[in-house]
Parts: structure tokens; C-alpha cells; sequence
């Protein structure tokens, strides 16, 4: 076989927005070679649920009052314009369209869905054959029938083929790719055109530390997803692609329980007491359902740790009434399964999960991150919060359960006093689902040099080249990531095939 591969386009990553470029390139009639260092497309994207989108039919269907102006602003206003507006417009003007395009290859949607209360009706929740109720995984259904699109249009997907190194010419038109397959010979592809969609550097904690100040493990308990660990990004910025700061898709969990032991995750991500390791209150905990503006501010405590407390009276309460807050994906409405959960959390024993709990290091399953105490001294002694600190924090706490929260105005029915007996605290890190751009790109998705000249024939998409959000994911715009993704993939593979036939390369 020969070591020279040739096609209009190589696309490097074949997850959620790799195999959408595909099969917009092929659909214009290019040749398109794929290359996936893994075994499956879609990537981290088969684990989600949905894509963000405005002025869909099912928005219309549902009258949800949102247009893709008041998207535009929002997120435009949410980043204090420091992203760009070109690409913020054509990614939310073809959002909708994107929709239909999915739906021709087979593909349901449930409806349009809130993520959080405040949130707006903007995620678009993938059908589950057989099911009619939102289901972890469902996404994979999308990037199934994605993947059997590219391959109907001949796109040639080379699996375990790990790319190495983009070419290019003396005058700076791109050529092709190296890449290293499964047999461990290193080949040359040729292209007229390569896009990179390669997921960030999630998987990699000396990027992390070095580019985000992060310590991967102590205090920053992130999604790894494997395999994802910024090969994409170096080889970008070795061609000469100019460089975004990156971010972290910043949240908040409990270590080894988040996704795991889901009642006791839910139960104390509630609106409940949250202090640091000083014994203070730094949040209005009503915004514990926007995991993004919690993540925020716990990242600003001391070693980024903050902890949730309630007490045996909080939990009574929940049993009667069911939880205040109630997300989709894991839909947990009461504290049945708490005691049986807690007692095997306590033992140390597995329980049944599924979704991103696969995604949970293997150190974190064995941290202790949960306790169940009878006093407030041992709640102190086990977490290492300040004693008289917290006293004086419960003791105002409760004074404005009673009255009013003169420290950040939390509204009174999510007041809940802690009355003693037994103690359940439970202590939360910063998180996120992975890196967030690092390469310049502009609104056809086409790589940027330092000074912000186009590559020729260099595209990027997805996260390695989502800045979209400034400094912090827009969870307001829920499915925002996975559509970002799928879009730009879009945008990316027609724009490659316009470059091919346009003036400046010809």
C-alpha cells in the first residue's frame, strides 16, 4: 500500500464537530479523509444530550419567546463584546437550519428544554428510540447517523490514525497532513484544505497547569476526556496560528460522586447553607443551579473548595416536599434512594451509574468528599473548616431564616435553618467538561495567524476553536458546546470546499 493518501480535504478528529465537517464537505462533492486517533466518532459529544438552537419549529411549536436577537445580545452582552460578533451571528442564525439538516439523515429531537430555571429554552434534547422522556446519551443517536452520512458520501474514515503534523508550502498554502496509523507507519496525506477538530487539552494536565493555573486532581476535578490532550493545538500553533487564551468550561462537582451517587449529588447541590474552608458564606446559593457561576466563585475560595451542609430537619423537609431544583439529565425529584446511597458511599461501596460517571478518575471514586457527623466540632474536625467561624455563620444563618438574608439577599423559601442533630456536609471543587479555544479563527472558521492573516487552506472548529464565550461558558444558552461544535463543523467543512473554488486558489 502506498504511503501517500490524497483528498480535497483532511479532517483531524472525528468527534461531534469533526464528522459534522465531513459530511458538509462531502455533501459539496468533496473528496474528505477523516482521522481518528480512537475507535468511534462523536467523541465526548455521545455522552450529552442535545444542541443549543433559536426559532426552531419545536421553539415555535412550544411558543417559547426567544429570537435569535435577544440570543445575540445575550451572549454578546454576557461577554462584554470582547468576542466575535461574526461568528456569534452566523452560528445563531444557522443554529435553527441546522436542526432540519440533522433531522434529514433520521434523526428526532424531544422538544426545546431549560436547563435551569433561569435559563432559556434553547436545548434541543436528541430522541431516544423507544423513549419519549430526556435521556443521558441520547446524543450519540446524532453522531450515529452523522457518521452513516459521511460514510454514504464516501468519506473515508481512518480510525486509530493519529495525525503527527500539518504541511504546508513556501508560500504558505496548507498540503497536507502526516499522520501515523494503526500499523505504525507514518504516511503522508495530501489535501488542498485541513481542518482541525481535535477537543482541547482536557486530557492533559501539564496544559492545564501551565495555560490555565490549574492543578489537575487537587484543584481542579474536570472530566478527562481520554485521548483529548491538545496534539490539535500544537500542531496548529507550530504552522503559525495565532493564539486565544483558553479557558476551562468551568463547573463545579464532588469528587467521585457527581454523576455516581446521584441522589447525593443532587441533594446537596440544593440552595442550601455553602461556606468555605474559613466558615463564611461567599454566594447567594440560589445560583447553585447555574453550575457555572457556582464553579466561578468556588474557584476563588481558599484551595478552591467550598462545602454544602444540611442537617437531618433539611432532609425531613425534602422528604415531604421532593428537592427545589430538578435538572433534566438526572431528573431527580426526591431523596428516596438517599439512605441507601449514603450507606454505600459510606462503606465505600459502587453503585449503579451511568453517563459521565465512566469519566471519573479512578483516585477520585476512593476520596472521601461526602461525611454524615453528629456535631459541628467533627463536621469541622473531618473538612478542616473554621469551628467558631461556621458557628457564627450558622447562627446568622438561621437569624435570617427567620428574618431576612441581609448578606446576599437569598429569597426566603430557599431559607432552610440548620437545627442540629446529624450533620451531612459535602465538599465541591472546580470542574468542567474541558478547554475552551486556544487558536484564532475567524467567522468561516479559517485559522488566523498572529496578526490575524489567514492561513490558506487551514480551518479550525469546535473547542479548540470555541472563544466564543469570553471568560465563561453562557450556560443561559444551554446545549451551547455540543452546538458550537456541530455548527462550526459545519461552517468549517462548506467554507473549506468554497476555498477550493474560489480565485485565490485557483
Amino acid at each position: 500500500m502506498s504511503n501517500v493518501l490524497e483528498a480535497d480535504v483532511i479532517i483531524i478528529g472525528g468527534g461531534a464537530s469533526g464528522i459534522t465537517a465531513a459530511v458538509a464537505a462531502a455533501e459539496k462533492d468533496a473528496s474528505v479523509i477523516l482521522l481518528e486517533k480512537g475507535s468511534t466518532t462523536g467523541g465526548a459529544a455521545n455522552m450529552g444530550m442535545g444542541i443549543f438552537a433559536v426559532e426552531s419549529k419545536y421553539q415555535k411549536a412550544q411558543l417559547v419567546d426567544f429570537t435569535k436577537e435577544d440570543a445575540f445580545n445575550l451572549l454578546m452582552n454576557y461577554t462584554h463584546w470582547r468576542v466575535d460578533a461574526r461568528l456569534v451571528r452566523k452560528y445563531i442564525e444557522q443554529s435553527s437550519d441546522t436542526i432540519d439538516w440533522i433531522e434529514t439523515m433520521g434523526v428526532e429531537f424531544l422538544g426545546a428544554y431549560k436547563y435551569f430555571e433561569k435559563s432559556t429554552q434553547t436545548w434541543h434534547v436528541v430522541k431516544t428510540q423507544g423513549s419519549n422522556a430526556p435521556a443521558e446519551r441520547a446524543a450519540s443517536n446524532m453522531f450515529r447517523a452523522l457518521t452513516e452520512r459521511a460514510e454514504e458520501l464516501g468519506v473515508e474514515i481512518m480510525y486509530n490514525t493519529k495525525a503527527t503534523q500539518i504541511l504546508k508550502d513556501d508560500d504558505g498554502f496548507v498540503t497536507g497532513v502526516e499522520l501515523v496509523g494503526e500499523d505504525g507507519v507514518t504516511k503522508t496525506a495530501e489535501c488542498n484544505a485541513v481542518i482541525v477538530a481535535t477537543g482541547g487539552f482536557g486530557d492533559n494536565p501539564k496544559m492545564i497547569r501551565e495555560m490555565l493555573g490549574y492543578e489537575w486532581g487537587s484543584d481542579l476535578h474536570s472530566f478527562r476526556i481520554p485521548g483529548v490532550q491538545g496534539e490539535g493545538l500544537n500542531m496548529l500553533w507550530e504552522v503559525g496560528a495565532g493564539k486565544t487564551e483558553p479557558t476551562m468550561e468551568l463547573t463545579f462537582t464532588t469528587p467521585g460522586v457527581t454523576d455516581v451517587f446521584k441522589t447525593i449529588s443532587e441533594t446537596m447541590r440544593q440552595p442550601n447553607l455553602m461556606v468555605n474552608l474559613d466558615g463564611h458564606r461567599f454566594i447567594n446559593e440560589e445560583i447553585m443551579n447555574n453550575t457555572v457561576y457556582t464553579g466561578n466563585a468556588i474557584s476563588l475560595q481558599r484551595e478552591k473548595a467550598a462545602f454544602t451542609i444540611i442537617d437531618d430537619s433539611i432532609l425531613e423537609t425534602y422528604r415531604k416536599t421532593g428537592l427545589d431544583y430538578v435538572t433534566v439529565h438526572h431528573n431527580v425529584k426526591t431523596v428516596e434512594k438517599w439512605d441507601k446511597e449514603l450507606e454505600s458511599y459510606l462503606k465505600g461501596e459502587g453503585i449503579e451509574a451511568g453517563g459521565l460517571s465512566e469519566l471519573h478518575n479512578k483516585d477520585q471514586k476512593h476520596q472521601r468528599h461526602v461525611f454524615a457527623v453528629d456535631s459541628l466540632d467533627e463536621l469541622c474536625e473531618v473538612t478542616g473548616i473554621h469551628l467558631e467561624n461556621l458557628q457564627q455563620t450558622i447562627e446568622d444563618y438561621n437569624k435570617g431564616c427567620a428574618e431576612s438574608d441581609d448578606m446576599f439577599f437569598k429569597k426566603h423559601k430557599y431559607m432552610k435553618p440548620l437545627k442540629g442533630g446529624k450533620y451531612y456536609v459535602a465538599r465541591h471543587y472546580p470542574a468542567g467538561y474541558g478547554s475552551l479555544g486556544g487558536v484564532k479563527t475567524n467567522d468561516n472558521m479559517e485559522v488566523l495567524d498572529a496578526k490575524g492573516i489567514k492561513i490558506p487552506g487551514l480551518y479550525a472548529s469546535g473547542t479548540d476553536a470555541c472563544n466564543i464565550y469570553g471568560d465563561s461558558y453562557c450556560f443561559f444558552l444551554p446545549g451551547n458546546t455540543m452546538s458550537f461544535a456541530v455548527n462550526s463543523g459545519r461552517i468549517a467543512g462548506y467554507s473549506a470546499v468554497d476555498f477550493m473554488d474560489s480565485d485565490e486558489f485557483n
